[in-house]
């Protein structure tokens, strides 16, 4: 109930968005989480996997059955029969009309109900059948986990592609100065053909890339509108995020992740398939009562009357080996199931630490990359001058225009890839969705 009633809140707190609606950061996970088409996928999963486990249920109650039989026969012991039920049969002083007795009709209304007293199928089916409900649930939330996930790295990429657009524009206005400036000192007899030249390339290397950046910001765009499930178009960012402030998203303390759960309960119903298979050599009892009503001419008529009530015990003793071979069977993916959830969990376990080290990494990488941009524009604005001044040479000026290119590229991707570790450490836990959106949004 708990996965039904957290994706029905995030239903409610969806917006009404249009195709070209800018969305912040948690108006993505909602929608992603809400129309992902293989998330309601899960969902439907999980929702049959609790029909299901109520229907494994279900076998513990009586079953009760109505049936309504016409039968017409000439036959010595059916006419016999028949005429007991219905009550009027008449005593003959000989045996022929016993013997060759007229076409006698029957209409038999039963009423039956029948118990099991004890069958281990039923029980460990329906503890069986609750154990996969839970997993498909927790497989639905895992679901959640990876499309809010998805939705966070989509989101990203458009504000990673919307920075790199923005350098990429300021790197093309700087070559157009600087050839400018190149042309100028040629025309004035103060520079050479080759440094306009090489100022030329360097402007059309810059258009090249500015062209690159833009298609790649559609990209990320449409990108984007595909992790929240929508069928086509764009979407683009409502606001960027940060660093700062992505770290200051509050970190919850999780349990077990929802997919290492999924494996858990898939265990737990591989050990109980293991332990039906065993109690597969028991046998079954069970109790079944009818009331019957005959009658000569009408259905449901109440000519004869009768009642019985039975008990029975069942045990098959042999079966060519079949229940031991089914035991082997159940022991073996009992032991595969177990085999898996340690897998996983171990590279579960893997990936946490790994997330926690890129992060710190990437913390440091974006010192770094901040350090070295205030140092090459700094660098740049001086040798611009210098060489508007004629005091430094053409090729001087494009190797740090160059360099401060890199220095840009690097801070732009250095903060994309700290917010993406702090992320990820928030999915790698399996806390990724209770982080990021409010409280009450995660309130069962």
């Amino acid at each position: 109930m708990r996965i039904t009633l957290f994706i029905s809140l995030l239903f409610l707190g969806i917006p009404i968005l249009g195709e070209a609606a800018d969305v912040d950061l948690r108006q993505a996970l909602r929608e992603a989480v809400a129309a992902r088409p293989f998330v309601e996928a899960s969902r439907q999963e999980a929702q049959s996997a609790r029909s299901a486990a109520d229907a494994a249920r279900s076998r513990y109650f009586p079953r009760v059955v109505l049936s309504e039989t016409f039968s017409a026969t000439d036959e010595p012991a059916g006419s016999l029969f028949a005429t007991l039920n219905q009550e009027r049969l008449i005593l003959y002083p000989s045996a022929a009309p016993y013997n060759d007795p007229p076409t006698t009709r029957d209409f038999e209304t039963r009423l039956t109900l029948e118990q099991p007293l004890f069958d281990p199928d039923i029980s460990y089916g329906a503890r069986r059948a609750a154990r996969g409900a839970e997993a498909a649930e927790a497989g639905a939330r895992w679901s959640a986990e990876e499309a809010a996930f998805s939705a966070f790295q989509a989101y990203l990429a458009v504000q990673s592609a919307g920075s790199a657009r923005q350098w990429v524009e300021s790197s093309l206005k700087e070559a157009r100065e600087t050839e400018r400036l190149a042309r100028l000192r040629q025309e004035s007899g103060l520079g050479l053909l080759a440094d306009t030249l090489r100022a030329r390339v360097a402007l059309a290397e810059a258009e090249r890339r500015a062209l690159s950046s833009g298609n790649d910001l559609t990209l990320a765009r449409k990108r984007l509108a595909l992790a929240l499930g929508r069928s086509g178009g764009e979407a683009d960012i409502a606001a960027p995020l940060s660093a700062e402030e992505f770290a200051a998203v509050p970190a919850v303390a999780g349990g077990e992740r929802a997919d290492l759960s999924a494996l858990t309960h898939q265990a737990e119903a591989a050990d109980l398939a293991y332990r039906q298979s065993r109690a597969a050599f028991l046998p079954r009892a069970g109790l079944s009562a009818a009331y019957a009503l005959h009658d000569e001419e009408t259905p449901f008529g109440a000519e004869g009357r009768a009642w019985s009530v039975r008990a029975g015990l069942t045990w098959e003793i042999f079966d060519g080996l079949g229940k031991s071979h089914l035991k082997q069977s159940a022991a073996a993916a009992r032991n595969a199931a177990l085999a898996r959830r340690m897998e996983i969990s171990r590279q579960a376990e893997f990936h946490r630490e790994e997330a926690r080290l890129r992060a710190e990494e990437a913390r440091l990488q974006l010192a770094s990359a901040r350090q070295a941009l205030e140092a090459a524009e700094e660098s740049r604005r001086l040798l611009l001058d210098r060489y508007d001044a004629g005091l430094s040479n053409l090729s001087d000026l494009l190797a740090l225009q160059t360099a401060l290119d890199g220095a840009r590229f690097e801070a732009v991707n250095a903060e994309s890839r700290l917010i993406l570790a702090l992320g990820n450490i928030r999915f790698q836990s399996g806390t990724f969705i209770e982080s990021l959106l409010p409280a009450e949004e995660n309130s069962p």
